[in-house]
């Protein structure tokens, strides 16, 4: 009797571990699916992303890549098929779905190319995030997470998926089709196939790009141009871009175009008083005259040295004069040339 007690009860506990080996090896299955779906969108770099002044192409970018490497699925698809079609979130009212967490009260459907595919996210008035997936109007849809731009930024670069967020953004759309925020004055770019007036981008001359010195050293002022930017002193990058004539000619911008446009400048070349200008504009600049950039040679301690002068004004006035050595600039304090078009010589 005692052996088969023994025998029974070796059974039954031989039974109850087996069991807890299936279901440690079920939640190993589960855990590993999930790893799966949140798998990296691209090679890590050692690039990193930062909340500070982000532009609104950023922002979407950003979320896009949280949310693409965090989540996966639908988002993952989503930011991969971005990479070759454009990243496009489309501002609608949160009165179009039923959000769990409707934010204040706009609801960013973010998309490969413009395709909606349900994925959402709402901002806080304390600037947190609400994702979504899978989101159809008339449906009840529950959010993914709330979370903070800056916890998306740090998740992001411990990822080393920073630099899709540089990537993504680069051709980035935001656009707003709230019923009846959309401006009058982008209804002509819409032909175009760029929205806001944007065409096609502008080819910085090869000899301008790279970084120039003020001579007004004590400003320590310097200026750097790309192929198709130019790197403002507050380190913003703004993208030059050739514009739709019509895009200012009706009312003003709205302040979601302005937004959604804030790094993005208007260029275009002219010939006055001897040399080719770049001129450079504000993108929603509906008044002034921007400033303006040429290459130009001068005659520097006996040396012939190519200089970037840069004009404001109607009159493109010389404002400045910049040089490629940050040591030959200091030594120029100031100096003003013959040649160059100053404001006095209009007296």
């Amino acid at each position: 009797m005692k052996t088969q007690s023994v025998s029974k009860l070796m059974i039954a506990g031989l039974a109850l571990l087996l069991a807890g080996c299936g279901s440690q090896q079920a939640s190993q299955v589960k855990d590993s699916s999930s790893s799966n779906s949140s798998s990296l969108l691209v090679a890590k770099s050692n690039e990193k992303v930062s909340t500070d002044n982000l532009s609104p192409q950023q922002a979407v970018s950003l979320i896009a890549t949280y949310a693409g490497n965090k989540y996966g699925d639908d988002w993952a698809t989503m930011a991969k098929k971005a990479q070759k079609q454009g990243l496009q979130v489309n501002l609608y009212p949160t009165s179009k779905y039923k959000l769990s967490d409707n934010g204040q009260g706009v609801a960013y459907d973010v998309t490969a190319g413009g395709k909606s595919t349900g994925l959402v996210y709402t901002i806080n008035k304390d600037n947190t995030v609400n994702i979504y997936q899978n989101v159809k109007a008339g449906k009840l849809s529950h959010k993914l997470a709330t979370i903070s731009k800056q916890d998306m930024a740090s998740y992001v670069n411990r990822q080393g998926q920073a630099k899709l967020v540089g990537d993504l953004a680069k051709n980035a759309q935001v656009i707003d089709k709230q019923s009846g925020s959309q401006s009058s004055s982008t209804s002509s770019s819409e032909s175009t196939g760029h929205q806001y007036g944007r065409q096609e981008a502008v080819t910085v001359p090869a000899e301008m790009q790279g970084t120039w010195y003020s001579s007004d050293y004590d400003s320590n002022s310097k200026i750097t141009f790309s192929k198709n930017a130019i790197l403002g002193e507050d380190g913003q990058q703004y993208h030059l871009y050739k514009q739709d004539p019509n895009f200012l000619a009706g009312d003003t911008p709205s302040t979601s175009v302005q937004n959604a446009t804030r790094y993005w400048s208007s260029a275009r070349f002219v010939d006055v008083h001897g040399l080719h200008f770049l001129n450079v504009r504000g993108w929603c600049q509906t008044a002034g005259d921007g400033s303006s950039y040429a290459i130009h040679t001068e005659t520097v301690n006996g040396k012939q040295v190519k200089v970037l002068v840069v004009a404001e004004g109607a009159g493109y006035w010389t404002s400045g004069v910049y040089y490629q050595n940050p040591q030959l600039a200091k030594q120029q304090a100031d100096k003003k040339f013959d040649d160059l078009h100053y404001m006095e010589d209009d007296d």
